[in-house]
């Protein structure tokens, strides 16, 4: 019997983000994972920029920016053929709010940046080539029988916790019998990844990916998705028709040589991945002792890029709050605020993902009737960037029902492409420089700890906030701003008190006391309940 506090399964990036989490808060994980290592498959392709800022704060951010794409480079380009012409090209997404832009990287080159960092963290333990057989789960915790595929031993796991990162077809998720919400399959997708070394030519790098739409409607519409900064590497989408088989090596290799005119292109194919476009969200996120996270919780459209993003964001915000319940300091309803928090963003997901696969399918009718109806078309190119623009819905989100304590302001309004900065309660605390030379955000404040940030005349609260720090069965830190920088609204003399997953927990815009603060963080750790 193998006891430890946390039990992950499922070693994708949501697996291992949270396993590297719980070792920079001191807690010991096992993450057990089926596969012998990290994916093989490009699979996902883009950080958003919450994500990257994680990645800058775990060290790993500048390795995963060197495989990817090159920032003027996040635009999608529609074409007749990779070889032109390249009819239209989105426009660039500004990056404004953050020290860490979105990245357009392949998943697999992030899983290697993780499993290369969670190599040197001795308080997580990784078991590849480890399948979970089955679960059970008692008042005092989870028993997990985990089979090795080398061999077929069997052994057993004792935990407080499990957390279920193994993806669409979850075993964790239909072993505690949680359903999904909405339908399993929108399409039916085939992801041919294969080599051909076209890094020579000048395009090759100017574009997320390649929409071809062929003028002849009897040729292939694949979606052609570069996959690294070399030019060697695509990813070639296939939509498949009920019964259909994915195309052939032979038929694939004739297929790229057309795509880019070029009969003697030597082409070879890495591997093919069969997927089912679904838009759901699991019904519930906690069963018991038992929580579900990225995929294993959601699985949204592709169009987006949110599937990734918000497996690291799930498990960023549930981290915090086990190790807060496993250390004594916090009620177990703290951990009822994972879902309440993370569920509507899932569902929020959904909607934006669906929407933006409508959009791509009208947009392929526009095209091809763009010089008969050319401002249908350009309406349809510009609406596009909502899904390339996209900062409102990935970095504006606020949790209005969970482990905050809520001042009754407005919400921001919904925008998906623009993003307002807010202390409010709830909101990621916004991204401003502290240094001339930008090295310094104040995102990087915010890791394993909560902080009191205070106003640059608030003495009150930095007295109170030390005084908390050492008194409070939590890790508190007291941050005062020199200026009364970005677009804050607790003023000179108030403060917020901030999570360690960078969302306000609280925020007082006039001066105070320690009564007040200590009474917040309390509530806070209660899941909002006192």
């Amino acid at each position: 019997m193998i006891e430890v506090p946390v039990l992950i399964v499922g070693g994708g990036p949501a697996g291992m983000s949270l396993a590297l989490l719980l070792d920079r808060f001191g807690v010991e994980s096992l993450l057990v994972e089926r596969r012998p290592t990290t994916t093989r498959h490009p699979k996902a392709r883009g950080c958003h920029p919450r994500t990257m800022e994680l990645f800058r704060l775990w060290g790993i951010e500048d390795r995963v920016r060197r495989a990817g794409l090159a920032q003027e480079a996040d635009v999608a380009c529609w074409c007749e053929s990779l070889n032109g012409p390249l009819v239209a090209y989105t426009d660039p997404a500004p990056s404004l709010h953050t020290p860490a832009p979105r990245s357009i990287v392949p998943q697999d080159a992030v899983e290697e940046a993780l499993d290369d960092a969670l190599s040197t963290r001795p308080r997580a333990r990784v078991r590849r080539s480890a399948e979970l057989v089955s679960l059970t789960q008692d008042a005092g915790g989870v028993t997990a029988r985990v089979r090795s595929e080398s061999g077929g031993a069997e052994f057993d796991v004792r935990a407080q916790y499990l957390v279920g990162c193994d993806g669409a077809n979850s075993k964790v998720r239909e072993t505690v019998g949680i359903a999904m919400d909405g339908p399993e399959t929108l399409e039916l997708m085939a992801n041919h990844y294969y080599r051909a070394d076209l890094g020579h030519l000048p395009h090759v790098r100017s574009a997320i990916g390649f929409l071809v739409r062929p003028p002849d409607p009897q040729l292939p519409e694949l979606n052609v998705l570069t996959t690294g900064p070399d030019g060697d590497r695509w990813l070639a989408v296939q939509k498949l028709r009920e019964g259909e088989e994915p195309l052939s090596e032979e038929s694939l290799i004739e297929t790229v040589r057309e795509q880019w005119e070029m009969p003697d292109l030597e082409v070879k194919r890495i591997n093919v991945l069969t997927w089912r476009m679904s838009a759901q969200v699991a019904q519930r996120f906690r069963e018991g002792r038992v929580f579900l996270a990225g995929d294993a919780a959601h699985r949204f459209p592709t169009a987006g890029g949110n599937g990734l993003n918000s497996g690291v964001q799930d498990v960023h915000n549930l981290a915090w709050k086990l190790v807060s319940v496993l250390s004594g300091a916090a009620d177990d309803a703290l951990l009822d605020t994972y879902e309440s928090e993370r569920r509507p963003v899932a569902q929020s997901n959904t909607d934006f993902a669906v929407r933006n696969q409508q959009r791509l399918d009208e947009m392929t009718v526009a095209f091809r009737n763009r010089e008969k109806e050319p401002e249908r078309w350009r309406e349809l190119l510009i609406e596009q960037n909502k899904q390339l623009h996209s900062d409102g819905h990935t970095l504006g989100y606020v949790y209005a029902n969970g482990a905050i304590v809520d001042d009754g302001s407005l919400i921001p309004p919904y925008d998906s492409q623009h993003y307002w900065p807010t202390d409010r309660p709830g909101a990621r605390f916004p991204h401003f420089w502290l240094d001339v030379d930008q090295t310094e955000s104040s995102i990087d404040w915010f890791d394993t700890a909560f902080v009191l940030v205070c106003g640059p005349e608030a003495k009150a609260w930095e007295r109170a906030g030390q005084d908390l720090a050492a008194t409070a069965g939590v890790s508190v830190q007291v941050k005062r701003l020199p200026h009364l920088l970005g677009p804050l609204s607790i003023g000179r003399e108030g403060a917020a008190l901030v999570r360690p997953d960078g969302h306000v927990a609280w925020r007082s815009r006039h001066p105070g006391e320690g009564s007040e603060l200590s009474l917040a963080l309390d509530r806070v750790l209660a899941g909002g309940a006192l």
